[in-house]
């Protein structure tokens, strides 16, 4: 017997919704209503481009396919928005920043798996969910390290780097710990060296990931005076002053 299936246009379009709130972003926030807020595209293009190119060389399966996807579309579109916030999560307690854009992602991870897979969220959209969340949460850490780490001499190359190292690190100790925990709890069969093996290895591709969908974005708020200004005010980074930086070079120089 045949069955009748009703097909909306909006469903070969799963990440509308993130999409929505992006352009909601734009025409809610007054600062946003500036030509110059639209070079947040550019970046969120980039990605979905090599998003693209990755997807198709990995061959994933459809189910993982889409798991993976609603991921991704969740934490560029999450890193989207908070650029576009940003005016208003700064000027606040660090803590309340890191917690509030940590909010901010989470919410648009619910989006982001509602518009894929509804309200029934299966192990697999759980298990995506969680994924998110761990790439949210060592994402926002490692700029608040690397921000840290340059608040008294900061260059935009020594944050490029440093945000490299921190975004590695992070996930390392964020594998070890989710390992950890796999291993009082379920007790998989899996000799430990086999098992920290792995763990170096996935950390440090997840880690990878994570560095190549925030670089293109890192790089628009080095080059562009209009996120230049709200990349300072939330990380509270203070730029050298060229003729400062040259004073210091030429007396490590002598």
């Amino acid at each position: 017997m045949a069955r009748l299936y009703h097909w909306r246009w909006y469903y070969s379009i799963p990440s509308l919704v993130l999409w929505v709130v992006t352009v909601l972003a734009f025409i809610l926030i007054k600062a946003n209503r500036n030509p110059q807020a639209l070079l947040i595209l550019a970046p969120l293009l980039i990605v979905n481009v090599l998003w693209l190119v990755f997807r198709k060389a990995m061959g994933f399966r459809s189910a993982d396919a889409e798991m993976f996807g609603m991921v991704f579309h969740s934490l560029a579109v999450g890193i989207t928005v908070l650029w576009l916030l940003a005016n208003r999560l700064c000027n606040r307690n660090p803590l309340v920043t890191f917690l509030l854009a940590f909010v901010i992602m989470a919410v648009l991870g619910l989006l982001g798996a509602v518009s894929y897979v509804g309200l029934e969220f299966s192990p697999r959209t759980i298990g995506g969910l969680t994924l998110l969340g761990m790439l949210a949460s060592a994402m926002l850490l490692s700029f608040g390290l690397t921000a840290w780490r340059c608040q008294n001499r900061y260059t935009g190359l020594r944050f490029v780097l440093y945000l490299a190292f921190w975004t590695v690190a992070v996930w390392l100790a964020t594998a070890l710990i989710f390992f950890s925990i796999v291993l009082v709890i379920y007790r998989p069969p899996i000799p430990l060296f086999a098992g920290m093996l792995q763990l170096l290895v996935v950390g440090s591709v997840l880690g990878v990931c994570v560095y190549v969908l925030v670089f293109p974005y890192l790089i628009l708020a080095l080059v562009d005076p209009f996120f230049r200004q709200r990349f300072y005010a939330c990380l509270r980074l203070r730029p050298v002053p060229p003729q400062q930086q040259d004073a210091s070079e030429n007396r490590q120089s002598e």
